[in-house]
């Protein structure tokens, strides 16, 4: 068995494939094949911090929605011969890892020059007309607002090859073989999951960045060229010094049609006659569709949506902002009734083999005690079966009206930031050590609130959108009870505070009690009762 030492997994990186740009035609000359741009692909770019009081070096928007920030304290590069386990439990509480000198998360896009790179604060580029970027106003999570000059680094060009290798890529296999005098001749395939400290992500970029994130929460940053492009032959780098010597390595890229990349790595030690090979297989993270949309999501089976969510008890009525009651059969939430005579009744069209992908993965109905349709919800959803889109279609007397909504989530199920489309209004969602810390919210009603928290753990996992949170979604409060919008917060809440409100909370257990500051007197919020 190999010992899976973390080099030649560096060597590994570099081999990394870039999935679909090229097949090969029976005459075996390459084609290329058209990708569609990832999301941020018009954003994305690395800005160099001039200024050198700055604690950061440089901040990196990836096309796929990643960023990496480099500290100014040291090195580039992280050394892969130092294991950091830095992170102790299973699973870190945000999606954002710090490793050395980088900070490695995802981030989604406020405004035209506002972004929220979670787990480490805001960052807003500044333009000065038509001179581009030229400054970055960072506000990091906890610390102090900071203006800084910078610029955009350059780029390697605008190549349909450049364009489909520069995204970030997630590895589903790994095949390695080879010699070495400690275990001889081995030959093994796994996946990240089979191996703790096995590779699992690698993201390029066109301003020559190249990292590749590991499940441990190990990272390391290297810098990347096009060594033979006619060949897909890549040179990386660990300090951006390209003097042909052992601290570089190639490897080349080799593309399919169907968003998939495939990495080839050969190294032999003529002196020892130490030989490695490896082949990895990756797949984009975060594909966009042709009408940019995420393609095809294969949405997990394993357990119903409520089991994933809720690991207590289950609310049989909220009374959170209008009276619902709670239908659950075999795990799913099927019927809502919200006590002036609406019905809402859900279909889950995923768990039909025979789905069309543009068909909805779920559907809720609301009827009137007439029988007369409401409204109609179309929801899609992603890899971890959380709501990522919304269609809706109100009927009313006038003839009615629609709306897209979108979500987005980390790797934890925390959402993170929704796009409630009804009134454009915007919800960014901060998550501290399992917790909503902050949101801002954007549109016709804008407020930026902090929240703190009982020690009190969150055992029911309740979730009150509306009358704790201030977000006013209306009837998509109904999939989070349905287990389709993500997690809920760690512990209770205890007191928010915005602008110009401030509210204390207090838990009973059937109903939230509040008081603003102003007042000494608490008052009934929310009144809730758990099914037998």
């Amino acid at each position: 068995m190999k010992k899976y030492c973390k080099i030649p997994f560096l060597v590994l990186l570099a081999v990394l494939t870039v999935p679909c740009f090229f097949s090969c035609s029976d005459d075996t000359e390459d084609v290329v094949v058209n990708m569609n741009p990832p999301q941020y692909e018009s954003v994305s770019g690395k800005y160099e911090i001039t200024d050198s009081s700055s604690p950061y070096a440089s901040i990196e928007l990836g096309a796929s929605g990643d960023y990496v920030v480099i500290k100014r304290s040291g090195g580039y590069a992280v050394s892969s011969l130092q294991k950091g386990n830095l992170f102790s439990r299973k699973a870190p509480a945000s999606r954002a890892v710090a490793y050395d000198n980088v900070v490695y998360g995802t981030y989604i896009q406020i405004d035209d020059e506002t972004f929220n790179l979670e787990g480490f604060g805001v960052i807003q580029l500044k333009s000065n007309g038509g001179q581009g970027i030229t400054d970055v106003i960072i506000k990091p999570n906890g610390g102090n607002e900071m203006t800084f000059a910078v610029k955009k680094a350059a780029t390697m060009g605008d190549d349909d090859l450049t364009n489909a290798l520069c995204r970030t890529w997630k590895v589903t296999n790994i095949h390695e073989r080879g010699y070495d005098s400690y275990d001889g001749e081995y030959d093994d395939t796994y996946t990240p999951d089979e191996y703790y400290g096995a590779i699992s992500e690698v993201m390029f970029s066109k301003s020559g960045t190249f990292l590749s994130f590991y499940n441990d929460n190990e990272i390391e940053a290297h810098f990347w060229k096009w060594e033979n492009q006619g060949e897909r032959q890549i040179r990386y780098s660990w300090d951006n010094v390209w003097n042909n010597d052992d601290e570089e390595g190639n490897f080349t890229v080799n593309f399919s049609s169907d968003n998939r990349l495939t990495i080839h790595e050969y190294y032999r030690d003529y002196e020892t006659g130490e030989w490695y090979e490896s082949t990895v297989e990756l797949v984009e993270k975060n594909p966009s569709g042709s009408d940019g949309d995420e393609g095809d999501v294969t949405v997990p089976t394993d357990r119903t949506p409520v089991e994933r969510v809720f690991t207590g008890k289950l609310v049989s009525e909220v009374d959170d902002h209008g009276l619902d009651k709670f239908v659950y059969e075999n795990g799913f939430l099927t019927q809502v009734d919200d006590g002036d005579g609406y019905k809402i009744t859900f279909e889950y069209y995923y768990l039909d083999p025979d789905k069309q992908t543009s068909d909805p993965d779920v559907r809720y109905t609301r009827e009137r005690a007439d029988g007369s349709v409401s409204y109609i919800y179309d929801v899609w959803l992603n890899e971890l079966g959380f709501a990522r889109r919304i269609d809706s279609k109100h009927n009313d007397e006038y003839g009615g009206f629609e709306f897209q909504s979108t979500c987005e989530y980390d790797e934890e199920g925390h959402l993170v930031y929704m796009n409630e489309g009804r009134e454009e209004r915007e919800y960014s969602l901060v998550w501290t050590d399992g917790d909503i810390s902050h949101i801002d919210i954007q549109g016709s009603h804008s407020q930026s609130t902090d929240f703190s928290y009982f020690e009190t753990l969150n055992d029911n996992n309740l979730m009150f959108f509306y009358d704790i949170y201030d977000m006013d979604i209306e009837e998509l409060k109904y999939l989070y009870w349905a287990g389709l919008l993500g997690v809920s917060p760690k512990h209770l809440v205890t007191m928010s505070n915005s602008d110009d409100e401030h509210y204390q909370f207090e838990w009973e257990s059937d109903k939230v009690l509040y008081r603003s500051d102003g007042g000494n007197s608490w008052t009934d919020l929310i009144h809730f009762t758990f099914a037998d």
